[in-house]
């Protein structure tokens, strides 16, 4: 009996195999390997090239979906951590056989095949998902430092992983690395689970990771609760498995994620521990943990997967609430998730409430993101916002946490005209756009679209657009602005590249109407000068200050 649970013996190279695509869980948590990590890799695969044995990697625990594809219940950090050093080796390699070799580990080539959207063999969360793809996994992405990571430590080690592999891999002889390409797809060995459904896969993670080890943070905070909670065996026994139950569904770091900011909404102190959250969270009352684990767990459980699916469900305005909560995940900061899950817990069941809520929220997360800069100012109004989000009548006033004073939105109609010079933000600003402007359709994180700078953010000595953009200067102050964005598909954005304007106007329009409305109004232009990306600035920063009703403190 096999309960569902497959497991085989493969290489690295039959699991990257043409076909497979494999995504991360929504609440899984984000890259953490170190270059400490990373150098021990690089290690081991250098002394399996001078011996020519082979290299045991671990389990992959994979779950299939419906459609075809897996989520990875474990194993993100050696496959993001492969796929960053693939996309090195792809792209210091000069012999186009190698190449395409290389970049079919990493996903199907785009250029060869333009007639549909590049598929990827690994795909990140929606907060790192992108900017994997656009910073590592796309052909000749390594070699350029165009693409800034956000904040999140995420990013960032992706970035230091792949600096230092490709210092590391730019040392080595063509033939060399050719060889150490070679023993990845050949002599890294794995074992393969694949199981039928979520809770099976969780299930052998728990068994491949815990056995042995020390329990982690949400164990530890489980067993105080238990045997502080004056519980019968049997009460203790049904609260334990429905304990189990949330951790399957949420998974490991996702349920430790939940669990701190739980306790961020209870108290300001920065101390941790089992028996700080349950001082915190729980107090001093008697059926506390009765009440907190039978009520207020079970609400935040949802609320979680509410705002890491994007997906609330508030009858016939659910539909309308979900636009502002995909467009709140598309930013470059998470610190509105506590609110958002305090209300969620806590709102009177008004569907008209939760919109305006949710409508609010986005734009003062936007603003946060834009105008409140400092990170302790940022995080003391966000203090405020989760201190209210249980009274609507105080979130909902013009002098509530939400509302912006008008200095506020001053500088937000002056930041609408500046640069954008993070990936994450550019990103979040462009598909923000596209969802106001005329033809246009509300885009999410998981949207495939992607950003092109009309002007290219680097211009070489014999580029076209030398005549009208002459100066660096000019060049630096308008190439990240919102009005040199376009949004195209991944493997049109791969093509534009460097070209000049009348090709890549071509390209954009070569099979008529172009999929997102942002590049729509580009085909009256007949030049793209700098008087075209200001006037063009201007306006889409109009339509942005309109929607957001920066005449007024609170969007009605």
């Amino acid at each position: 009996m096999t309960q569902g649970l497959r497991a085989q013996e493969s290489t690295l190279f039959d699991l990257l195999s043409p076909g497979i695509e494999m995504a991360m869980p929504p609440y899984q948590r984000s890259y953490s390997w170190d270059v400490e990590e990373a150098q021990a890799l690089l290690t081991d695969l250098s002394e399996i090239v001078e011996s020519g044995d082979v290299h045991f990697i671990g389990a992959i625990v994979l779950v299939r979906e419906n459609n075809g594809g897996y989520l990875i219940v474990d194993g993100q950090q050696r496959l993001t951590t492969l796929t960053i050093l693939l996309s090195v080796l792809r792209d210091m390699e000069t012999d186009p056989k190698w190449i395409a070799d290389i970049h079919n580990l990493i996903g199907d080539d785009a250029k060869l095949d333009t007639s549909r959207a590049p598929s990827w063999r690994i795909t990140l969360n929606h907060i790192d998902g992108p900017f994997f793809r656009e910073a590592i996994q796309a052909p000749g992405a390594t070699l350029t430092s165009e693409i800034e990571p956000n904040d999140g430590e995420s990013q960032k080690r992706m970035v230091q992983n792949a600096a230092y592999f490709a210092k590391e891999v730019r040392a080595l002889s063509p033939e060399s690395r050719r060889k150490l390409a070679k023993a990845i797809q050949e002599q890294l060995m794995l074992v393969k689970v694949v199981v039928e459904d979520w809770d099976g896969g969780y299930n052998v993670f728990r068994v491949l990771n815990t056995r042995g080890k020390a329990p982690n943070s949400h164990d530890i905070i489980k067993t105080d609760l238990l045997e502080n909670a004056n519980l019968s065996a049997k009460d203790a026994s049904e609260f334990s498995r429905q304990w189990s139950e949330h951790e399957a569904r949420l998974g490991g770091s996702g349920f430790d994620d939940l669990l701190s900011q739980i306790r961020a909404l209870h108290t300001r102190k920065n101390k941790k521990g089992a028996t700080e959250f349950r001082k915190a969270v729980i107090g001093r009352q008697g059926n506390g943990a009765r009440d907190f684990l039978s009520k207020d767990l079970p609400a935040y459980v949802d609320a979680y997967v509410t705002i890491s699916s994007g997906e609330a469900k508030f009858s016939a305005l659910s539909e309308e609430i979900n636009v502002a909560l995909n467009y709140l995940r598309l930013i470059d900061h998470q610190l509105w998730r506590a609110p958002a899950l305090k209300f969620l817990v806590n709102h009177n069941g008004s569907p008209q409430t939760a919109l305006d809520f949710f409508n609010n929220l986005e734009r003062f997360a936007y603003a946060a993101m834009m105008v409140i800069t400092e990170p302790r100012a940022r995080q003391r109004r966000y203090q405020r916002l989760s201190d209210a989000a249980d009274d609507p009548r105080q979130l909902l006033s013009n002098n509530g946490p939400l509302a912006l004073t008008k200095d506020e939105r001053r500088k937000i109609i002056e930041r609408l005209e500046g640069r954008f010079g993070a990936f994450a933000q550019r990103r979040a600003m462009a598909l923000r756009l596209n969802g106001v402007i005329a033809g246009g359709r509300a885009l999410g994180p998981n949207d495939r679209a992607t950003v092109e700078h009309v002007l290219p953010r680097t211009l070489p000595d014999d580029s076209p657009w030398k005549t009208a953009w002459p100066g660096s200067g000019t060049h630096r102050e308008l190439v990240d602005t919102i009005g040199n964005f376009a949004l195209l598909t991944q493997h049109t954005n791969l093509a534009a590249d460097n070209l000049g304007f009348v090709e890549k106007k071509a390209l954009y329009f070569a099979d008529g109407e172009p999929e997102f409305a942002l590049t729509k109004d580009i085909e009256g232009q007949m030049n793209w000068t700098p008087d075209t990306v200001r006037t063009r600035t201007t306006q889409l920063a109009a339509i942005l200050a309109d929607t957001w009703q920066l005449d007024s403190a609170l969007l009605k």
